[in-house]
Parts: structure tokens; C-alpha cells; sequence
């Protein structure tokens, strides 16, 4: 249930601001909602759950009563409620009216919900329909700035040459959600004391290699001061791209002399190249340190913008293009951050932001996970899952370079490219259902149509979406309800005992009869019917046509998505991936997805305007991921942030 937090604010008091218009609004539109769409399984006649709505009132003075409206907002949020057995369902402005009253009227009873909709993996909590609605699209950015860590992959690249045996700064592996996000990851002692013991040994191979230079400058006559003055410059620009200002020369050259006074030369040097490694500016990127405007928004400065972009898409500072690009001022930032984008891109020799992409994928379709499930060998089978991975990654790479389609070509292809790269992955063609004697080939192979569909029935997604024995539809169909049809499914309740039976002559399908009990399945209804089409392959990827000498059953149905022309029976995988391909509803949800990739957070109402811009661009460009990007990366959501409270420091 979800938590409720009592203000010292009297309740009465609170009730008296607003009681006669929450007064009319429970009769007007509040109390009908209830009886149209509630009452049959929670009234007088049945209460389902041991939960009735018919006595409710709009006094949240009860605390029962008001733990009660709590529940029902998180269930009408979520989309438990109704239950996709009801005859009738709400309108998306009829549950967001409710939403809206209940959460109104229990502040006003000096209680406050839970607000989820910033937290990781609750995105999709921000309605769709109000983020792609025309009126929306005016609105200003309503996201302060943040205080981010760079990447793992930075902090490697700054204090190269150091042993790294476990890098302090490094992500989780994704469940469901992408590795970096706001507010993920806490900068603590430990950490710092790693980071410094890293600093400490780049810098000390750092300081032997620039005594050469300063050794040099010295036999041509140039004083100590000026020497070591000119290494601590070089390595101030290597490090933060910029020259030190005279306070900060003043202030290392002094450490400087007062180590190497007391621990001898060139331990100076050492404790300046690790000091400039451990400011601030060096472990993390400053966001809005400029002056507001007029409707409130701060604009990231030319330097903000430049290093924000590059570890947008790389794991390095700006390179001297880029700064030079943005230190000129009589150019729009905005052009400048859509060419430098471009640059990057085209960039062949250093394929990092193509490369970028390639991890975007990888964690939306989350299929890196294949190498964490477990799978016994078989006979006549070696499951060697990093193969799997590897021909996924090839895929994936090879539909970027087309560019074109980007995501309805990865969920349809009827093409993959399947490798054989040594004696560890030469059975990996049996998980294609290819024969045995099949000859490798660097071109794409295609495959039958009634056996392979794009990502969403390649092996290697299809054993991360699995566990170690078993199929996963409700993982699988998890997977589809939140990335591609933007849903919500609740946690599973600590009191679940989520697992099914063990019949070893059951099919999987009937072992899961027990997820369609009352309780569970107002859940398991948003996740079954989307997962069990893919049952035509077992766990290891392969396809089949029966499971335990039984044909095997793929039909299913697409149910209360809301989304016209989505709901209905289907007959496969095939028809399934097909209806949501073609989706344009599914298409605007991958991009509110890209979004939270490159942005680092969830979206908000303030970001319609970025989101419609971002899936116009895509569209008018012929499905190009580099154009989206590109769009979303030049856009008022990465360039403003609003003049309000500072968020916790943490990413």
C-alpha cells in the first residue's frame, strides 16, 4: 500500500481551504467514477480483495478511509484497476481527474503520497498522452540542476596508468533500467579514498614522465619556477581542458615547493598532478551556475554545455574542436551543440558515439544479461550465451550504420548475423536452428518467416528474458508492457510467493495457471498475455514447435493498452511484434526512453515540447537514431534547467 506522511498542519484547518469545492467535485465526478468503474467488484454485493469503495466519502479525516483513497490512486495509477476483466474502462482524463482529486484532497488533509514519477524505472508514470498533446507542448523546463559523477570509463580514462583492480565509480548492471541515472549512486568516504589512492598513483607516473621535459628546459636555462610551471599547466589542460587560473597556479605552485621542501623532488610534482585530479570539476560536471531569466530557467554556459555533450557521448572531457566550437559567441549554442553532435558522429577513427548508441541498446533491450543466466549443456547443444551477445551487438551495430528505421528494422528483421569466432561458440549456428554443417558468412543470414522476427526472438534476448531451466513470459512480457507499450506493473508484494509449481509434465503455460488467481493476475494480465506467443522457442532460444510432446500454444491477446487499433488477439510472436512495431504510440514510448538515456533522468510535463520535437525529428528523418539523438541533445530540456531547490548531488 502506499505510504502515507501526517503533517503537523491540523486537517480540519486544511479542510476548511477548499471543502466545498472538493465537496462538488466527489459528487460531480469523483462518487459516478466509482460507481461505473468500481463498485461491481468492490460493493455491496461482492468486495473483492476484502475492499469495498461504495461508503466513501471526501472527508480524509479517517485515517482507514484515507489509507484506502491511498490505495486507490496507486491502483488507478498503475493500471490495476480496473481489472482488464471489467466491461468498461475509464478514459485516460477520467482517471487522471480522479488521480488528481485524491491526491489534492489527502494534502489537504495534511497528507502527502508518495511521489514516484522522478524515481528510476517509474517513469512511465508521467502520462503519454499529455506529454504528446499539442496544448502541452509550450510548456518551460521544470528540472533543476544536478551535480553529476562522470562515468566509470572517465574516471579510468583520468587517471590512466594507475593499477585499477575495481574502478570506485563503477555501474550496476541494468534490471530493467539504465546503468547511470540520477540519484543512483552515493559519493561516499570509501570512494573517495579510492579515487585518491588512484590520483596518487597516475600522478606519480605522471610526475616521472614530465621531470623529463622540466630536466630539459632546465639545460636550456630556464628557471625551476618556469619548468615546473609549465608541467603543472600541461597537466591542468590534459585533466579539465582549461588553464589554471592565477589564484589556482598560485596555490599549487606553493604545494609544489613546500612537498618537494619536505618529502624531496619530485613528490611535489606528485601531490599537484593529484590534486588537480581530485577537484571537483575533474570528478564531476556542474550544471546552471549562470543567472536566470525572466520565466525562471537558467541556461547551462558555453563550458557546461561542451563538457555535458561530450560525456553525453563519450567518456572523455570536450576535445580542443569542441571548446573552440562553443567559445564562439556570435553562433547559437543550440547550432553548435546539433554540429558538434553531428561531428562526433561522423567521426569514424573514434567511433565513440556511434559506439554510444550500441550501449543504448544494449541496455533497452537489456539483453547483456544472457551471460549471467545460468544453462546446463544438453546433448547436441552447446549454449555458449557471450556468442549470443556478440551476434546481437553485430545486429544492432549493423542497423545503426543503416540508420534508417532504427527501431521498427530491429523489432522485424527477418535477418541476423550469426558468427562462429572460435571452438567455444562452433555449436552456436543449432541455437538458430541452422544445420550442422552451415558455413559461416560475414553477410546478413535470413531466416524462415514463421521463425525469426528481430530482437525480441533472437536467442540472445530470449535467454536473457529467461531463467536458468525455463521460459520467462511474464519477464518477457514485462519487458513489452514498460518499453514499448509505456506501462506500469507494481512490485510484487512481500507477502507473493512467486513461484509456480513444479510439474514436470506440465507445460509452462499450465504451470502458470496459478498467476491467474484474483490477486495476482490484475497484474499478471499486463505481462502473461504480452510473454506466452514467445513459448514457440524454449530457453536456450531455439525454436519449436511442441514442448513436451505437446504442440506448443503462442496465441495470446494485447489487452487494456488504451492505445486504438493495439488491443486484439494474436496468433504468434510475429503478429504480436508486428502490431507494435507499426505502432506510433510504441514509437513515441522508445523515445521517451532514449530520452532517459541521454538525459540521465525521467521525463516531466516541462519536457513535452523536447519529446515532441525529438519524435519529429526521428519521423521526418525516417526512424534515424543519430537524428534523434541529436534532436534531444540540442534540446531546451539539455540546454535549461529551472531556477528551483538544488536535487541531491548523486548520479
Amino acid at each position: 500500500m502506499t505510504s502515507l506522511v501526517r503533517h503537523s498542519l491540523p486537517a480540519l484547518a486544511l479542510l476548511a481551504l477548499g471543502s466545498t469545492a472538493a465537496g462538488d467535485e466527489f459528487k460531480d465526478r469523483v462518487k459516478p467514477f466509482l460507481t461505473t468503474y468500481c463498485v461491481a467488484c468492490h460493493g455491496s454485493k461482492e468486495q473483492k480483495g476484502k475492499i469495498r469503495v461504495d461508503h466513501l466519502t471526501a472527508s480524509m479525516g479517517d485515517r482507514k478511509e484515507a489509507e484506502l483513497w491511498s490505495r486507490m490512486l496507486e491502483a488507478i495509477e498503475f493500471g490495476e484497476m480496473p481489472s482488464d476483466r471489467a466491461e468498461k474502462f475509464p478514459t485516460k482524463a477520467e482517471a487522471r481527474f480522479v488521480q488528481n482529486w485524491i491526491a489534492r484532497t489527502l494534502h489537504q488533509a495534511g497528507l502527502e503520497v508518495e511521489e514516484k514519477k522522478d524515481r528510476e524505472g517509474f517513469g512511465n508514470l508521467v502520462p503519454h498522452d499529455l506529454l504528446f498533446a499539442s496544448a502541452e507542448s509550450k510548456r518551460t523546463i521544470d528540472v533543476a540542476a544536478r551535480l553529476w559523477r562522470i562515468s566509470p570509463k572517465a574516471l579510468a580514462n583520468t587517471v590512466r596508468g594507475a593499477r585499477m583492480v575495481s574502478n570506485p565509480f563503477a555501474l550496476d548492471k541494468p534490471h530493467g533500467n539504465f546503468r547511470d541515472f540520477k540519484g543512483k549512486y552515493l559519493f561516499n568516504s570509501l570512494m573517495a579514498e579510492q579515487v585518491t589512492e588512484l590520483a596518487l598513483a597516475h600522478s606519480e607516473k605522471e610526475a616521472k614522465n614530465a621531470r623529463k621535459t622540466i630536466v630539459e628546459m632546465r639545460e636550456k636555462g630556464s628557471a625551476i619556477d618556469e619548468a615546473n610551471g609549465e608541467a603543472i599547466k600541461r597537466h591542468y589542460h590534459h585533466v579539465l581542458r582549461r588553464a589554471p587560473s592565477e589564484k589556482e597556479m598560485e596555490a599549487l605552485m606553493t604545494l609544489l615547493k613546500k612537498v618537494d621542501a619536505d618529502l624531496g623532488v619530485p613528490r611535489g610534482l606528485q601531490a599537484v598532478f593529484a590534486a588537480i585530479v581530485l577537484q571537483p570539476e575533474a570528478l564531476f560536471r556542474f550544471e546552471g551556475t549562470g543567472k536566470a531569466d525572466e520565466e525562471g530557467l537558467v541556461a547551462l554556459s558555453r563550458r557546461e554545455l561542451a563538457t555535458s555533450l561530450a560525456f553525453a557521448l563519450t567518456d572523455l572531457p570536450p576535445d580542443s574542436n569542441m571548446l573552440r566550437a562553443f567559445e564562439d559567441d556570435e553562433l547559437p549554442a543550440r547550432g553548435i551543440l546539433r554540429a558538434e553532435a553531428r561531428r562526433l558522429f561522423d567521426d569514424e577513427k573514434r567511433p565513440m558515439a556511434r559506439n554510444r548508441l550500441l550501449q543504448f541498446f544494449q541496455e533497452y533491450f537489456d539483453y547483456l544479461k544472457a551471460e549471467d543466466v545460468f544453462k546446463d549443456q544438453v546433448k547436441g547443444h552447446k549454449h555458449w550465451a557471450p556468442a549470443l551477445v556478440y551476434d546481437l551487438d553485430a545486429l544492432v551495430t549493423h542497423v545503426l550504420k543503416q540508420d534508417k528505421q532504427v527501431l521498427k528494422t530491429l523489432l522485424t528483421t527477418r535477418e541476423y548475423l550469426v558468427y562462429v569466432n572460435s571452438h567455444r561458440d562452433h555449436g552456436n549456428p543449432l541455437v538458430y536452428n541452422l544445420p550442422p554443417d552451415w558455413k559461416p558468412t560475414p553477410k546478413p543470414v535470413p531466416f524462415p518467416k514463421d521463425q525469426r522476427m528481430g530482437i525480441l526472438t533472437h536467442p540472445a534476448w530470449l535467454v536473457a528474458h529467461s531463467t536458468n531451466f525455463d521460459n520467462d513470459p511474464i519477464r518477457r512480457g514485462h519487458w513489452i508492457r514498460h518499453k514499448l507499450l509505456g506501462g506500469n506493473v507494481p512490485d510484487i508484494p512481500i507477502n507473493v510467493d512467486a513461484k509456480l509449481p513444479e510439474e514436470p509434465t506440465w507445460t509452462l503455460r499450465k504451470r502458470m495457471h496459478v498467476t491467474r488467481e484474483e490477486a495476482c493476475y490484475k497484474c499478471h494480465s499486463k505481462m502473461n498475455p504480452l510473454g506466452l506467443p514467445f513459448e514457440i522457442y524454449d530457453h536456450y532460444g531455439r525454436f519449436r514447435f511442441d514442448e513436451l510432446d505437446k504442440p506448443v500454444d503462442a496465441t495470446s491477446k494485447i489487452v487494456n493498452t488504451g492505445v486504438p487499433g493495439l488491443d486484439g488477439e494474436v496468433n504468434g510472436p510475429f503478429e504480436l511484434i508486428e502490431r507494435l512495431a507499426s505502432s506510433t504510440h510504441c514509437e513515441q514510448v522508445f523515445v521517451r526512453y532514449v530520452f532517459r538515456f541521454f538525459l540521465g533522468r525521467n521525463e516531466t510535463l516541462g519536457d513535452a515540447g523536447t519529446l515532441q520535437e525529438a519524435h519529429k525529428a526521428y519521423v521526418e528523418s525516417d526512424g534515424s537514431m543519430e537524428a534523434l539523438a541529436i534532436s534531444l541533445l540540442s534540446s531546451d530540456s539539455f540546454i535549461y534547467r529551472s531556477r528551483g531547490p538544488q536535487t541531491d548531488s548523486r548520479k
